[in-house]
Order: C-alpha cells, then sequence, then structure tokens
C-alpha cells in the first residue's frame, strides 16, 4: 500500500505529465503539494521577418494557488507561467514546416532523436520578458532563436538535406532575351526580392523559387547547411520597402512579383513562391552575370 507521502508524489507526477490547465508544483521546504493554475488562452509565434534574429516565442501566464504567502504565490506564479511557455513553444516548434512536405511535427513523430532535441532546446529557451501582476498572476515571454547555435535550424536543416535529391541549376529558355535594362544592370544586381505580398506565403527552412513551368529556380541545391543553419536560405520581411533596402539583397536587388504561392508535390503548405516563366529566366541571366543565388542574396516579401 502507498504510505501518504508516496502516493502524493504519485499524484503529482501524474499531473505533471498531463497538458491539463492545471501546473502542479510541490514546495521543496515542507513537501506540501499545490496546484498553480495556468492560463492556456495563449500562443506561441513564429517570427519569421526578423533576418537573421528570427526566433520562435511564447507568453506563459500563471496564477498562483490560494491561501498562500504573496512571496510564495509569486514565485510559484513565475514557475507555472515558465512551464507554461515552455509548452506552447513545444507546440510551436512542431508546427513550423522544415520544407512543403515536412513539419517538426511529422519529424518528431518519426524520431525520439529530434524529439528529444525539441525538448532539449525548450529547455535552453531564454526569458525575454517577465512581469508580477497586480492580480498576483505572473506572465513570461521566452524565445528561442530560428537560426545560429541552438537554434531550431539545427534540427531542422539537415533533416531537410536528408530528402533534397542533387539536381542542376535550371537553363534559361532558349527563347529568352533580356530586355536592354536587365542586360546592362544584371551584373550588378545585389540579390532578389520576392514580392509575395498578399498571396499567404509562409515561412520554411527549405524554401523554393519555382516557375509557373516548375524549374525551380532557387533552392536547397544552392545553399551549404552552415548557411542555412546560420542565416536561413532567405530573409522574410513583412513589406517590400524594408527588403529592398534593408535585407540582404543588398542596395540593388531584382525584384519580381511572385504570382502564386504553392507547397510540393503532395502538399499544398504555401512555403514556395512561383514567378512567371520571363522572371525565372531573368533570375537566373542576372544570376549568371553577378553571382547573387551563390550568395545566398534572397528576400521574399510575406
Amino acid at each position: 500500500m502507498y504510505s501518504k507521502k508516496n502516493l502524493l508524489a504519485a499524484v503529482v507526477l501524474g499531473l505533471s505529465m498531463s497538458l491539463t490547465s492545471v501546473v502542479p508544483a510541490v514546495a521543496s521546504t515542507d513537501d506540501v503539494s499545490v496546484q498553480v493554475n495556468v492560463q492556456q488562452n495563449t500562443k506561441g509565434s513564429v517570427n519569421w521577418a526578423k533576418g537573421a534574429e528570427a526566433d520562435v516565442e511564447a507568453w506563459g501566464v500563471g496564477l498562483p494557488p490560494e491561501n498562500v504567502p504573496a512571496a510564495r504565490g509569486t514565485a510559484l506564479a513565475r514557475r507555472a507561467a515558465i512551464v507554461d511557455a515552455y509548452r506552447q513553444l513545444a507546440e510551436t516548434i512542431k508546427g513550423v514546416q522544415i520544407d512543403a512536405e515536412t513539419s517538426m511535427r511529422d519529424l518528431a513523430i518519426e524520431s525520439d532523436i529530434v524529439n528529444t532535441k525539441i525538448s532539449a532546446l525548450v529547455k535552453g529557451a531564454r526569458i525575454v520578458e517577465e512581469t508580477a501582476n497586480d492580480d498576483g498572476s505572473y506572465t513570461v515571454r521566452m524565445a528561442i532563436p530560428l537560426y545560429g547555435v541552438k537554434s531550431v535550424a539545427t534540427i531542422a536543416v539537415p533533416e531537410a538535406q536528408k530528402t533534397i535529391l542533387p539536381e542542376e541549376a535550371p537553363a534559361i529558355s532558349e527563347d529568352y532575351t533580356p530586355a536592354p535594362e536587365v542586360q546592362a544592370e544584371a551584373a550588378s544586381y545585389t540579390g532578389v526580392v520576392v514580392d509575395a505580398a498578399g498571396l499567404g506565403l509562409e515561412g520554411t527552412f527549405s524554401p523554393v523559387i519555382y516557375d509557373v513551368n516548375g524549374r525551380a529556380i532557387y533552392g536547397m541545391r544552392n545553399i551549404d547547411k552552415d548557411f542555412a543553419i546560420s542565416k536561413g536560405m532567405v530573409e522574410y520581411y513583412n513589406d517590400l520597402h524594408t527588403a529592398t533596402v534593408n535585407s540582404r539583397a543588398g542596395s540593388n536587388p531584382l525584384v519580381v512579383k511572385a504570382v502564386s504561392v504553392r507547397g510540393g508535390a503532395n502538399s499544398v503548405n504555401p512555403v514556395n513562391v512561383v514567378v512567371s516563366v520571363e522572371d525565372g529566366d531573368k533570375i537566373l541571366y542576372a544570376n549568371e552575370k553577378s553571382g547573387m543565388l551563390e550568395n545566398k542574396a534572397v528576400a521574399f516579401v510575406k
């Protein structure tokens, strides 16, 4: 038969492994079990449009238990808020698309190793902001970088590369004749900006620029793993002006308008942009003269 103490420990352990709206906390000084409510109506977000500073963030909210001293209640509410933020971060990370076909959740289901890596990332999240509120609740904002050391990209990019088949760069269409202004500026283009504003584009670690005939103008073949982990394959922006004056596409980018967004061969996830055949040829022609794609000087406007 369980002792009273063992029964208490079993209950606390069971609660801590659940995903209900109650987070248990056990005081280390007097062995008293308390329950701290957390609010589950907050959600995490993926901030793709922050360049190299892109991150995943989440808010956690904790409420203190009743009938405990204020100082202890604040400490327990803070603990609950952090646990709540951990949950939100884990769920948000698992919703990120690695490529058009696969999400982090898919990999976590298929691979215990990936799941363990995600858990380790979450535990290493940094606290960006925290507040003890007047009503006794506590809020914590936590973040994990998308790129760089100890980032989501360290998991996503190696997994994405496993599914990428080596392919040659597409050829410029035989009947393509660059306009005089393109011929004049091709060598001086510093990058390419694809304007997909209003089309519902979503972020991913493995975006592709297609043309309407299905040519992959830009994709994983253009980038090495270390660069993709440290900075990503493209930079995302929320407006065209910022993308053309303050992105890695440089001071004189070639700007093209996407005609649509698409998923992959077997998905509808809108993470890839589609341009006209003429604009696809224009990008390839400019790249021959400037090497901008090899420099990974690509930005998308969402």
